[in-house]
């Protein structure tokens, strides 16, 4: 009989796994090197992003660079509409930004992870005196709250990442710093609070198997700076692990190294949880096992799951999105990009455009612009607060695509049909021939057809919501407008004029020697242009039968290229578009040069042109590049050649300032569109 009820039993499971039941779902935990699903001991492979820029944003994801913290921010807002307006941005800038239909969107597309980036100072406040009891933020934790109800109802896991600390475990902008490291420098007053602080955190939600756990800090800063034990990072770990424990004995420890979470030596041996998970970061994302190899080593060695838990900011075409995702997956690594939307960049599934008003206050902030009124930056605020909602963002399925295991169709397939209304109406422009002007328009609306109409008539390559009209003659003037429809109804812009201008900007001439420098004298990244000295640079340019040639003098008092990512090393930058198309995206033929100090020489967007020559020497004060880029069927007299230039300056392990020759802001890598443009001496 025993025997007989043991059949039944085994037949009665192989039915109801056959008939897809499981066991419910009691979250994830570690088994060795791989993150597992408790309940059924399967592997899982972590794919999600970062909400990044939510409760802690940065400049560069606004758009901006001489303020880059949330500290700053909130001070310049309150300076600008007072503090009770201040705290109203805030609140419907939060409530918008991470909703329920971001969370929804991002399960269809296979999201299984989100890592939240927390501020300490939102869930508690940043300057209470003494020790325990704190204080803390109801409001703060109404946010933390919301992703972990979405989380549930969508069955993401949820990672709870401290992006900027109490006191801050960086001096950088991304840790909310003041200027100085205080967690480190001052351990007596802020240790205690980070303590706390996740003790609140676990003790909240704990139990819920969809927290998946919990990463202890954000990309850690320690032996850059003078009188700081790298030590002192294990001992926190352990003792931030053991408050966890004490409330939460299931959820997942991540840990990040020192040096933007690259090194891990001072944290051996990673020995005191059982279920701990080295969190790697890399810029561009690791793609293959040679640049895994440092960090896999510590794999082996401690049988422990690697991720990488931030990596991204890459642009169109995305192919080393698709390297990367690719080769994680099949070395058994998950991942988080980030992030899942910004206002500056096109390098996540949301791109939010920022408004009209909005860019003007950051003229403003820049120096470029005059003061608002508190009534017009009051109406500005609020209105970008509201459109940073999913509803009024771009939606970029090439670059979900980009990431494997996602499904860029599935979030438009269960998306809601809403008829179109334009929010925001084109501008007219005055334009030189040969030089871009770039009409846009914003409507809400879902799907979105858009024409565009040049006196009347239609202008067949122009089917999205901005058109770069590159005038060859003056017979790119006129009115232009955009009707913007889908199958529930149609919304047509207002006219608007564009003028065209002769051409007077920079001529080449055709030439054996060097003529004429010009200086750089456009800051494109830095809180303020730099002194001469420290970084100043003047360029030359001549073209013959053989193509464009260059010399780039530079002034730079310290020569540094150490950090690991090039784009931060001293070096320049050439964009080049033969054709001057100027097309909003990079197409074939336009090429983006980084010739790193005493480095590589690479193509960081198309491909390298054969014949591309560079040669650099150091000098006194600084160095000197040469160059030479064939330009075949467009160099020819009289030809507009889209051009810009940018020398890049790390003073102290990282970049400190950019400047360039056309583009006011750090743009030229996403758009050809944001290039000057030289004609070729006739």
């Amino acid at each position: 009989m025993r025997r007989i009820l043991i059949v039944i039993g085994i037949a009665l499971a192989g039915l109801l796994t056959a008939s897809g039941c499981r066991p419910s779902f009691q979250g994830y935990t570690t088994d060795g090197d791989r993150i597992v699903d408790r309940a059924t001991g399967e592997p899982v492979h972590l794919v999600g992003f970062g909400l990044g820029a939510w409760l802690l944003p940065e400049g560069y994801m606004w758009g901006i660079r001489t303020l880059n913290r949330p500290r700053h921010f909130e001070e310049a807002i309150e300076d600008l509409v007072g503090p009770d307006d201040a705290a109203v941005f805030w609140r419907r800038y939060h409530d918008n930004y991470v909703t329920e239909d971001d969370f929804r969107a991002m399960a269809a597309m296979g999201v299984n992870s989100i890592r939240p980036a927390l501020l300490a100072s939102e869930l508690m406040p940043r300057d209470q005196p003494g020790g325990e009891p704190y204080e803390y933020s109801d409001e703060g934790f109404r946010f933390l709250d919301s992703v972990v109800t979405w989380g549930t109802k969508y069955r993401m896991g949820i990672i709870w990442d401290m992006h900027g600390a109490p006191g801050a475990q960086n001096a950088e902008n991304i840790s909310d710093s003041d200027g100085e490291a205080r967690l480190w420098t001052e351990p007596d007053v802020y240790w205690p609070r980070l303590n706390a602080l996740w003790r609140r955190i676990a003790e909240r939600y704990a139990g819920n198997p969809y927290i998946i756990g919990y990463d202890l800090l954000n990309e850690p800063l320690l032996r850059r700076y003078d009188g700081i034990d790298e030590a002192d990072l294990r001992t926190l770990y352990v003792e931030l692990t053991a408050t966890i424990r004490e409330v939460d004995p299931n959820g997942i420890i991540f840990v990040e190294g020192d040096d933007w979470a690259q090194n891990f030596s001072m944290l051996e041996p990673i020995d005191w949880d059982p279920h701990i998970v080295l969190a790697f970061h890399s810029y561009p994302p690791t793609s293959s096992a040679r640049g895994l190899a440092r960090w896999d080593s510590l794999r082996t060695r401690y049988d422990i799951p690697l991720w990488h838990g931030e990596t991204g900011e890459v642009g169109a075409p995305y192919d080393r999105n698709r390297a990367s995702t690719t080769f994680l997956r099949s070395a058994n690594v998950g991942w988080s990009w980030w992030t899942h939307k910004k206002l500056a960049s096109q390098t996540q599934p949301w791109f939010c455009p920022r408004t009209e008003g909005f860019l003007r206050i950051l003229d403003y902030w820049q120096g470029r612009g005059e003061r608002p009124t508190a009534e017009e930056a009051r109406s500005w605020l609020f209105d970008q607060a509201e459109k940073v909602n999913t509803r009024y963002c771009d939606y970029l399925p090439d670059m979900v695509a980009s990431l494997d295991g996602l499904d860029p169709d599935a979030w438009p397939s269960i998306r809601e049909h809403e008829a179109p209304a334009i929010y925001l109406q084109p501008v007219g422009a005055k334009v030189e021939t040969g030089d871009v002007a770039v009409l846009g328009v914003r409507a809400t609306g879902f799907p979105l057809d858009y024409t565009w109409l040049h006196d009347g008539k239609v202008v067949e390559t122009a089917r999205g919501p901005s058109v770069a009209i590159v005038p060859e003659s003056d017979s790119a003037a006129g009115a232009w407008q955009v009707v913007v429809s889908n199958a529930l109804g149609a919304d047509t812009s207002r006219a608007v004029t564009v003028e065209v201008l002769p051409f007077a900007g920079a001529v080449v001439p055709h030439a054996a020697e060097f003529g004429a420098f010009s200086p750089l004298e456009r800051l494109v990244t830095g809180e303020a242009m730099p002194d001469a000295d420290d970084l100043s640079a003047r360029l030359a340019l001549r073209w013959d039968d053989e193509g464009l040639h260059g010399r780039v003098e530079v002034t730079d008092a310290v020569l540094r290229n150490r950090d690991g990512r090039p784009y931060h090393n001293d070096g320049v930058e050439i964009y080049l578009d033969p054709d001057n198309s100027k097309d909003l995206d990079y197409e074939a033929g336009d090429i983006q040069i980084r010739i790193v100090r005493e480095g590589s020489v690479t193509s960081e967007r198309g491909t390298l042109p054969d014949g591309f020559v560079a040669t650099q020497r150091e000098v006194a004060g600084g160095y000197v590049v040469d160059f030479s880029v064939p330009l075949g069927s467009a160099g020819e007299p009289g030809a507009f050649v889209g051009f810009d230039l940018h020398v890049v300056d790390n003073d102290d392990d990282r970049r400190e300032h950019k400047i360039g020759w056309a583009s006011r802001d750090d743009d030229s890598y996403r758009s050809p569109a944001a290039f000057g443009t030289v004609r070729l001496d006739d």
